[in-house]
């Protein structure tokens, strides 16, 4: 591991063992001294810290460095997370889908299930998380005692300090008090992490996609489902960063006298080109008599984003026209937040650029559009939409909270 100049963990709301336990997990395998040049600390502070971490079974010595020329003294053992000594629950409440993970504390999922079976009321649907929190453990043969943290993550306003899900527009819940509701009906005493969805996603490429954060770059994840957020991590030359703001860009005005959203004003980005807001619009054109190669596809089942994407590959010139406006109003969008913040990587998920022709329609609009002074050079990275990236970006959430508060 190439360290660098030295840099430090902010450890004002850290212990010493938590800091350490922080740049093991980051940079490990990682040498003692490594460890201490870059959190400034002393090597006794050092190794009386990794030894009691070694005596809990967090953390393990590897194998022996690569000897120096001409060095004869005794060669270092690297230290490193023990994976299985820690487990968490990731799991995605969404519209009437749902997600669930649980991965070791490098991410491994040892359980990973996702449906669609939700429930609109909010107690029901508590109870049936809880249900699936259980059936989690059992299957693994834990109890919910070995469980070191849950994160739940779900669309809507967060107060991640809280555990409170302050408005989910779609499912007029408000103020609902996730964290405890959890808690008090599941029995689990542990910590619950409760978060934005996309928030969770870009939590989850920080801690398992570090690849694309070289050189402490700063990202932004835009995720278009049935609504549209955008969170932003920040420049930090440290592991981790947290989230700026609640990254809810679906309702970002993009014209004051343009179509109702679903959060009661009009011309949202949410109302041109989400999930919701494409799947509305087709299914106008439907009752209309248009799009006939997405009618002959659909048939009598259930319109969906996937039939829409093939009807569009297929040619049909109604249901290319919805998502090449859908495209278009977005593409303004991510050309705003370029302009704003100038991430120096934004990652796009969305069902709608499964078909390449979309990404293609929007980097047109970007390009296009892009301030000439500004000129930021933002990377945009196309992210396969995937059933469990926001339950395992919960337990991403899950992990750096354990992290941070270590305490033995």
């Amino acid at each position: 591991m190439e360290f660098g100049a030295r840099r430090h963990l902010p450890r004002s709301k850290m212990t010493s063992q938590a800091a350490i336990l922080c740049a093991i997990y980051h940079f490990g395998p990682v040498k003692r001294s490594q460890i201490a040049e870059y959190l400034g600390l002393t090597m006794p502070t050092i190794t009386t810290n990794v030894n009691d971490m070694m005596t809990c079974g967090i953390v393990r010595e590897t194998g022996l460095t690569a000897p120096q020329p001409g060095y004869s003294g005794r060669r270092a053992r690297p230290v490193d997370i023990v994976p299985e000594s820690r487990h968490f629950i990731g799991i995605e409440m969404q519209g009437t889908r749902w997600a669930i993970c649980l991965l070791d504390f490098r991410g491994k999922a040892v359980y990973a299930r996702n449906g669609e079976s939700l429930h609109q009321d909010h107690s029901e649907n508590i109870k049936f998380v809880c249900q699936m929190i259980q059936c989690a453990v059992s299957a693994c043969g834990m109890s919910l005692e070995d469980i070191t943290g849950i994160g739940i993550c779900t669309p809507g306003l967060v107060n991640r300090t809280q555990g409170i899900l302050e408005m989910r527009v779609g499912c007029n819940w408000s103020n609902k008090d996730i964290r405890r509701d959890i808690a008090a009906l599941s029995g689990y005493a542990g910590p619950i992490s409760v978060e934005n969805n996309a928030c969770a996603r870009a939590y989850g490429v920080q801690l398992f996609q570090p690849e694309l954060l070289t050189e402490g770059r700063s990202f932004a994840y835009l995720f278009i489902s049935d609504g549209i957020a955008c969170p932003l991590m920040p420049v930090t030359a440290n592991p981790v960063a947290s989230v700026v703001g609640m990254g809810e860009l679906g309702h970002m005005i993009m014209d004051p006298e343009g179509p109702l959203c679903r959060c009661g004003n009009r011309g949202c980005l949410e109302a041109y080109s989400s999930d919701w807001a494409v799947l509305t619009r087709c299914k106008q054109a439907l009752e209309q008599g248009k799009a006939p190669i997405l009618r002959e596809l659909c048939g009598e089942q259930r319109l969906s984003m996937e039939t829409i994407i093939a009807a569009q590959d297929a040619g049909d010139r109604d249901v290319d026209q919805i998502l090449r406006q859908a495209m278009y109003v977005l593409g303004l969008a991510v050309v705003n937040i370029n302009n704003f913040a100038g991430p120096s990587l934004m990652t796009i998920e969305g069902k709608l650029f499964r078909n390449k022709a979309n990404q293609d329609i929007l980097l047109d609009v970007v390009q296009q559009n892009l301030c000439s002074v500004i000129r930021s050079h933002t990377e945009l990275v196309f992210v396969e939409p995937n059933h469990l990236s926001g339950a395992k970006g919960a337990a991403a959430l899950s992990i750096f909270r354990a992290l941070e508060t270590y305490d033995p």
